[in-house]
């Protein structure tokens, strides 16, 4: 079989991490140098969602090997002989191949069932994905949007910064809401998402700033820059190129003189 040639730009060590993060079994140090990487590559984002994709296509499958098979595998086991063991792994491995042969996955994509849990890395891909609607003025408030999530309001930055809110989209991170806000000035554009339910933790690599009494954790690569923080409990991400580091601070920690609420 040929290899996927999105595959061919990563080495091996990348492409086993990227199944690992897919399927729950990478944490630590590993995971953290990881999701870095993956808020500055839209290449490795894409790796991973098709890791993901079928991871989940091959738990939808019944990989159970045929009865027959596990009687006669179950026969030649004995107690103290490795080599049997090994072998019937092997001859296990291989029913549950050709039953899994149904779906097109490379053989990187042979995974155990693992954990969906939500990254920040994974509400900052968010950022490459089009708008699907307009978003308005809270006409209450004209430094709020009317879009927020569980009861936390987006900003309106058009007035003090000139960045103005050009549209919306709405996503299912795991068992999550993420809504994002994309904002445009001056050619450049910023997503800004806030992640329902409890806050989750920046990557480990982060840098941590803090600003008008917010705490902010910035990370990515020099064209692509991430800055995570929390609102009343929410996780908030912004994601942007050409945009520099001073200016997402800023624009993260702003209050809108109380009207933005922390």
């Amino acid at each position: 079989m040929d290899r996927d040639p999105s595959q061919t730009a990563f080495d091996e060590a990348t492409r086993r991490d990227l199944t690992r993060l897919a399927d729950g079994s990478l944490d630590g140090r590993p995971r953290a140098e990881l999701e870095v990487r993956l808020a500055g590559s839209p290449a490795l984002r894409a790796a991973l969602e098709r890791q993901r994709t079928g991871a989940a296509a091959l738990r939808g499958l019944d990989l159970e090997a045929p009865i027959s098979l596990r009687t006669r595998l179950a026969a030649e086991v004995r107690p103290h002989s490795r080599w049997v063991v090994r072998r019937r792994r092997f001859a296990l491995a291989g029913a549950l191949a050709g039953t899994a042969a149904a779906v097109v996955l490379s053989a990187s994509l042979l995974l155990s069932t693992g954990s969906d849990a939500t990254t920040v890395p994974d509400a900052a891909q968010l950022a490459d994905l089009p708008s699907t609607g307009p978003v308005a003025v809270d006409r209450s408030d004209p430094k709020l949007l009317a879009a927020n999530v569980e009861g936390v309001p987006f900003p309106n930055w058009s007035k003090q910064f000139g960045w103005r809110a050009v549209g919306a989209r709405s996503d299912e991170l795991a068992d999550r809401e993420a809504k994002t806000v994309l904002y445009h000035h001056k050619g450049k554009r910023i997503a800004y998402t806030i992640v329902s339910g409890k806050g989750i933790r920046a990557p480990s690599g982060a840098a941590a700033t803090t600003r008008n009494g917010v705490t902010l954790h910035l990370f990515g690569e020099p064209g692509r820059r991430v800055l995570t923080w929390w609102r009343d409990g929410r996780t908030c991400v912004l994601s942007a190129s050409g945009v520099g580091d001073r200016q997402l601070v800023k624009l993260a920690s702003w209050k809108g003189d109380g009207a933005v609420p922390f």
